[in-house]
């Protein structure tokens, strides 16, 4: 691989062709000598405008070690005091052939037998970006799945849109034929968003599961086309948000934990752009009670937990995913 490395304090910026990797506040002791793929073995790598939405892969990511299991893609927000990062979200790939979904963090890996299939960033002509209004570009290879389904992602965030992700997905030439990929935003109770904005009005997360209190997801509950908000130039924008005066007050394990919420409270939501959808898009959610892999409970009842957008596949389909302090920009 051909990179060209140049170091600031407290930045480095990596250009693969012209594709432009931002390493936050790495020093360069923690940074293998001219590496710029995705086996950086420093926690501080992500794409991204500094200030806005920023992304990384496994092993990389926001808090923790590693970031969080395998198979994903992390999402990090300036939340915390000092407009410091915080890991608000994970999304992963869940593409159904036949009726059999794939799930991209739970499967394992057929290269090496451990969960989470495998993401790697796409090195030479179909990963780079050429300079304008896109500002980042990144293409990911995804790990067959056992179902058939072979995918590929197109990851990009404008110059202009500082907290959007734009995420194109495309068939591989030997993929089984997808009846739809299912982009689904995997961690809604780390923020303990129970508030979902339909186009007559919030319905929360104690609406819809009022005597859920099983350690388990709840069953899913699916939102139509004609449930969901609009703006002025006709995208679909489908939001889910924190219903509390101020999350980052709550310790629900008594003690600094991975669910701990630390920073300000935001929004996040689904676009899809007015012309792209035939008007045969859904939103789906579930909930828990509990925090994965505990048995404590959420403060405040269940919050929802998985959060997408669903149509039919259509290879080079795009879905929009946006953080916000301020929703009602968003929807103008």
């Amino acid at each position: 691989m051909n990179a060209r490395i140049t170091r600031w304090t407290g930045w480095l910026v990596v250009v693969i062709g012209s594709l432009v990797r931002v390493v936050i506040a790495a020093p360069a002791s923690d940074l293998p000598s001219g590496s710029a793929g995705s086996g950086m073995k420093t926690n501080a790598v992500a794409w991204g405008q500094n200030g806005g939405l920023q992304f990384a892969l496994h092993p990389n990511g926001f808090s923790g070690k590693e970031g969080g299991p395998r198979g994903l893609i992390r999402i990090g927000y300036p939340t915390l005091p000092g407009g410091g990062y915080d890991l608000i979200n994970f999304i992963a790939v869940e593409p159904i052939v036949n009726g059999k979904r794939g799930y991209s963090e739970l499967e394992k890996s057929s290269v090496d037998g451990k969960s989470g299939k495998i993401f790697r960033v796409i090195e030479g002509e179909e990963g780079r970006q050429e300079a304008g209004p896109t500002g980042v570009r990144v293409g990911i290879s995804v790990e067959r799945f056992e179902n058939g389904a072979h995918v590929r992602l197109i990851v990009t965030q404008r110059s202009d849109e500082p907290d959007e992700l734009a995420i194109t997905v495309e068939a591989e030439p030997d993929s089984a034929p997808i009846e739809m990929c299912i982009l689904t935003a995997t961690m809604g109770n780390k923020a303990r968003a129970r508030l979902l904005t339909l186009k007559d009005g919030p319905i929360s997360s104690l609406q819809l599961w009022p005597d859920y209190r099983e350690g388990d997801f709840s069953p899913s509950r699916v939102f139509g086309f004609d449930r969901l908000p609009r703006t002025g130039a006709g995208d679909v924008v489908v939001a889910i948000l924190n219903d509390e005066e101020n999350p980052a007050e709550a310790r629900p394990f008594g003690k600094p934990h991975f669910w701990d919420y630390k920073g300000v409270k935001v929004t996040q939501y689904w676009r899809k752009r007015a012309g792209e959808s035939k008007g045969d898009i859904a939103c789906a959610v579930n909930g828990r009670f509990v925090y994965w892999g505990s048995k404590q409970p959420i403060p405040g009842g269940i919050a929802f937990e998985n959060f997408e957008l669903r149509e039919p596949f259509r290879s080079g389909q795009t879905f929009v995913f946006g953080i916000t302090r301020s929703l009602s920009g968003v929807m103008e």
